[in-house]
């Protein structure tokens, strides 16, 4: 399984034709100058849009006025000892946002913003903790029905370090100790940070929207930190929302792994994107958050390369799930069916170079669609049902299942312990079978 930060570069590169995806400490900046103030006039975005009291002189000012009291500031310190005396340095420090979870003192944020890749041939150190050596104490309390002893603890945890001291910057301008209660990578670019209420005083929760009814079009703005400018906004529309997988696009190798269980999906937004905006809010005109902005497309180098407004956030429903598994379980408790997948395409360009490839997947060559099954995990729900290698899913729950994005929707939107109906064909016809999936990861 490739982490999030590399399936988004694939995927983001795949819809840019080939852009560089720049993933940053921090996502989003920028004013829209005039047009805002065009926007502001009467009937233009029509009626009830912006909240009571005294007229705002643009729709970024309304939005900001709800939403921006549950963003924050977080700032990430790293320490390394000092060469002669042994005392605790600060080595880097990095500034990103978080946006107010619940009133408990949870903040969510990009997992990127509390953690940086680890130097070849060493070991991630850091929990994250503000109570680490040379940083400010702990909290005197834990958080609140949270999972101790579970911040990191995926597949990929050895390939990044967490800093010694994490703070968040107030609205009020104060900054408090946090926490890192737990992190989503490498399925996601989520984490969930603690400070205490009695330390922070009031938080001021995000109101989260439905992301699935997120509209191309309709406006927005960005609430965060770029180069540590706490709380700035930026305007922008809805340009697109994006689906796409942990997928490579060339056919696979003889028994390489193909394809992890997940699929992520993005907002795409032309709100001004800038580092120190990762963590931030992408905000509806109701001062409702709709994503968590986490990466942006920067360009491939050269000045002709060179462009703006294509930044992406990660979906509020998919937000709230997450988030809420972090404090609840320390760890996101995905569904599992136990099969790595592939699209017909891939299995057509194998069987161009060898009939014994043409022979195994038959199948799919003959049916033209559907997910592929490349490999069927030993002891996995898959395997119970007996499912295997060659056969095609073309249909789950009674949706068709085209490819292995469908597929991959499908459980998604699943939960472990649940039963799905599956429809497969192979060599002796088409059945339905039973599933229980189990947790991912378990």
């Amino acid at each position: 399984m490739k982490g999030f930060r590399e399936g988004a570069r694939r995927a983001v590169r795949r819809l840019a034709g080939g852009w560089v995806l720049a993933l940053l400490a921090g996502v989003v900046g920028g004013l829209v100058g005039a047009g805002a103030a065009w926007l502001a006039k009467p009937g233009i975005l029509g009626a009830g849009l912006w909240p009571a009291g005294p007229a705002a002189s643009s729709p970024a000012e309304a939005i900001h006025r709800i939403a921006g009291p549950s963003v924050v500031g977080v700032i990430s310190t790293y320490l390394r000892p000092h060469p002669v005396t042994g005392t605790p340095m600060v080595a880097a420090r990095a500034t990103g946002s978080g946006v107010v979870f619940d009133a408990r003192g949870f903040i969510v944020t990009n997992h990127h913003v509390v953690s940086m890749p680890a130097a070849p041939g060493t070991t991630a150190g850091g929990t994250g903790s503000a109570g680490a050596p040379g940083g400010p104490p702990s909290p005197s309390a834990s958080p609140p029905g949270s999972s101790p002893g579970r911040a990191g603890g995926g597949p990929d945890r050895h390939a990044d370090i967490h800093p010694q001291r994490i703070e968040v910057l107030l609205p009020s301008g104060r900054r408090v100790p946090a926490r890192l209660v737990a992190e989503d990578y490498p399925y996601s670019d989520l984490a969930v940070l603690w400070v205490d209420p009695k330390r922070a005083g009031p938080l001021q929760p995000a109101t989260f929207a439905d992301s699935d009814r997120v509209r191309v079009g309709q406006w927005v703005a960005a609430i965060g930190s770029p180069a540590g400018l706490f709380r700035s906004v930026s305007l922008g529309i809805v340009s697109g929302v994006r689906e796409e997988l942990f997928q490579p696009v060339p056919p696979p190798a003889a028994g390489a792994p193909v394809v992890g269980e997940r699929i992520f999906r993005l907002i795409q937004t032309d709100a001004a994107i800038n580092p120190g905006n990762s963590g931030g809010a992408l905000v509806d005109a109701r001062g409702r958050v709709i994503g968590i902005n986490t990466v942006k497309i920067a360009g491939g180098g050269g000045l002709e390369d060179h462009f703006e407004g294509l930044g992406f956030a990660i979906p509020a429903n998919d937000v709230r799930r997450i988030a809420g598994d972090l404090i609840r379980y320390g760890r996101v408790r995905r569904p599992s069916l136990g099969v790595e997948v592939v699209d017909v395409v891939q299995v057509t360009a194998l069987a161009r170079e060898d009939p014994a490839w043409a022979l195994e997947f038959a199948t799919a060559l003959a049916r033209g669609r559907g997910a592929v099954i490349w490999r069927v995990e030993p002891g996995s729900p898959a395997a119970r049902a007996g499912l295997a290698r060659g056969e095609v899913v073309v249909g789950c729950d009674g949706e068709p299942v085209h490819d292995t994005v469908d597929l991959l929707r499908i459980i998604d939107g699943k939960a472990a312990g649940q039963q799905v109906t599956l429809e497969v064909a192979g060599a002796a016809g088409t059945r339905r079978i039973q599933v229980t999936l189990a947790e991912l990861g378990t």
